[in-house]
């Protein structure tokens, strides 16, 4: 079969968690030996990099130029289609060209945008509320990420189950685990980051609740008279509703122990995962939660809001959890990982080896292969 993968957004520089499951999705895609009975096409507007370009004869670059800034899946991909079709099309975001072959995969991640549109611009709620039913309406096949997310699709859509299959998500292994404290320190000292503190990864915007964060940090530091040294560190960009979060780290009397790196490399980040006192993930909404594995992975606990696919994916015992709104219990959770950072530590190491890319690879295959 020639199986055609849109392949863009794995080829971003810079990449958040869908891109980062395309990118590891189609790398472990490559090593499994069932793989190469089939012949790939991966698209992208630009040449492609980070390892993607690197692959077995039978896999091939398609680029397909498109000067314009947007519209490239929807004009460009869909004349690509319209001329060249592949036995099967699979996109790992949110989006259909429109014009798609006779069988066509999509991984739809979440409908937060559904449950809680106010965490969203409306132009965003719009574009993903139209991409949801076309994809719902149009695809062959729907990849989604977690149980939690497909029960979604069937109760805010009626989608039909039969069309929908779940693969989880997956963790590099080889990058992540826990890094030497000397290596890892080395890395901080670019930020000034002085242990111990807590930190946060993810856009830094309204859904990912990064305001219920600060609020609580505050009052973990209003507890100890402000004489502990423990810091916040949020990394990521800024998305919607960074306004609000800039406000609340403004009127924070301990903003001076609130630091924001901004984007940073997976070296990067494991040297953080490596020396937090916990990682706190205290997201409104999640199809999946990657970084709490990765955190998992690297020995890191994890202090996490109970909602959504979250207690499916990081397992009820395996963290400290809080409700997404209640800052005053994530500060008494602030508090009392420390006593019970080895306990944590331990269960997540095992229960984290259960998710592998080469696993997801290998259920992925089948849907792409099997009909």
């Amino acid at each position: 079969m020639i199986l055609g993968i849109e392949a863009s957004r794995a080829n971003r520089p810079q990449k958040t968690g869908v891109e980062w499951y395309a990118h590891h999705l189609i790398q472990a895609l490559k090593k499994l030996p069932e793989s190469a009975a089939h012949s790939w096409l991966l698209y992208s507007n630009t040449p492609l990099m980070q390892g993607l370009e690197i692959g077995s004869s039978n896999w091939h670059e398609r680029r397909l130029p498109w000067p314009p800034k947007y519209l490239w899946t929807q004009i460009r991909l869909s004349l690509e289609m319209l001329f060249r079709p592949p036995d099967v099309l699979f996109v790992p975001a949110h989006v259909l060209p429109r014009i798609i072959p006779r069988r066509s995969v999509v991984t739809l991640h979440d409908v937060g945008f559904h449950r809680f549109p106010q965490l969203y611009k409306p132009r965003q709620v719009a574009i993903h509320e139209y991409a949801t039913k076309d994809i719902l309406r149009r695809a062959s096949r729907i990849i989604t990420v977690s149980a939690f997310s497909k029960q979604e699709l069937m109760d805010c859509y009626q989608a039909d189950p039969e069309k929908i299959i779940v693969t989880h998500l997956g963790i590099d292994h080889s990058r992540y685990q826990s890094m030497a404290p000397e290596a890892a320190e080395k890395i901080l000292r670019h930020w000034l980051i002085q242990s111990p503190f807590f930190v946060f990864i993810g856009r830094l915007e309204r859904k990912k609740n990064v305001s219920t964060l600060v609020r609580a940090f505050n009052v973990f530091k209003e507890k100890r008279d402000g004489a502990d040294p423990t810091e916040l560190v949020l990394v990521g960009q800024p998305g919607a509703g960074y306004e609000e979060i800039e406000q609340a780290i403004g009127e924070s009397p301990w903003r001076d122990k609130i630091k924001i790196v901004g984007y940073v490399t997976e070296e990067e980040k494991v040297a953080l995962l490596s020396k937090a006192i916990a990682l706190v993930h205290p997201s409104w909404y999640e199809g999946f939660g990657l970084t709490p594995l990765e955190a998992m992975a690297c020995g890191c606990p994890v202090i996490c809001s109970h909602t959504a696919s979250l207690p499916e994916v990081v397992g009820e015992n395996n963290v400290l959890w809080f409700e997404p709104g209640d800052a005053e219990g994530l500060s008494d959770q602030l508090s009392a990982i420390n006593d019970q950072r080895s306990t944590f530590i331990e269960r997540g190491l095992q229960w984290v080896k259960r998710y592998t890319w080469d696993e997801t690879a290998r259920q992925t295959l089948e849907v792409l292969t099997r009909w």
